[in-house]
């Protein structure tokens, strides 16, 4: 894992992308690992990849150098603890009777194969576009507003006020309704 500095870290805080790739970068292999040993029914590798990534985020936002602890350890344990969140959530009994639900009917299922394809290459183009209409701020926020994060937690999150975030968010409605 490349050495992560100070710099990088206020500068991903700020909201430098190239700083924040930096740090996903240096901790994409520790993500990957984690999540390759968290899979399971209900929650695959692409769900813990996910999970891990937003657990690095908040880390980045959340770390404090005063508190005795390297940033990596932070991160990991951020990452890790976000991870089994997530993997506790999808595992629920309470989620059992969709998660071994079977068809009524291969066309349904087939059908339903094509459509989120579809629906997965929309949104894909969608965030590509997102991407550089938005200033990085703006994209983040517009990523913790599609994860039903409220004003204030993402206030929070972010370190702005609340105005600040609905600001942004009229923005984004703007940007991309263009």
């Amino acid at each position: 894992m490349q050495d992560i500095n100070k710099e990088h870290l206020e500068g991903a805080k700020s909201g430098n992308a190239k700083d924040i790739q930096t740090i996903y970068d240096a901790f994409k292999p520790a993500v990957y690992s984690c999540a390759a040993k968290l899979r399971a029914d209900g929650f695959d590798f692409e769900d813990a990849v996910q999970e891990g990534n937003i657990g690095l985020f908040k880390a980045i936002l959340s770390y404090r150098d005063n508190r005795g602890a390297s940033f990596a350890t932070y991160a990991k344990k951020c990452i890790l603890n976000n991870m089994l969140s997530a993997r506790r959530a999808a595992t629920a009994q309470k989620h059992a009777v969709l998660n071994n639900a079977l068809p009524l009917d291969e066309s349904i299922l087939l059908q339903s194969f094509e459509t989120d394809y579809i629906n997965r290459e929309q949104n894909k183009e969608f965030i590509r576009i997102a991407k550089q209409k938005l200033s990085p701020f703006e994209f983040l926020v517009f990523s913790l507003y599609t994860m039903q994060y409220s004003y204030r937690e993402i206030a929070q999150i972010t370190g702005k006020n609340e105005k600040s975030v609905n600001n942004a968010i009229q923005r984004i409605h703007t940007k991309l309704r263009k």
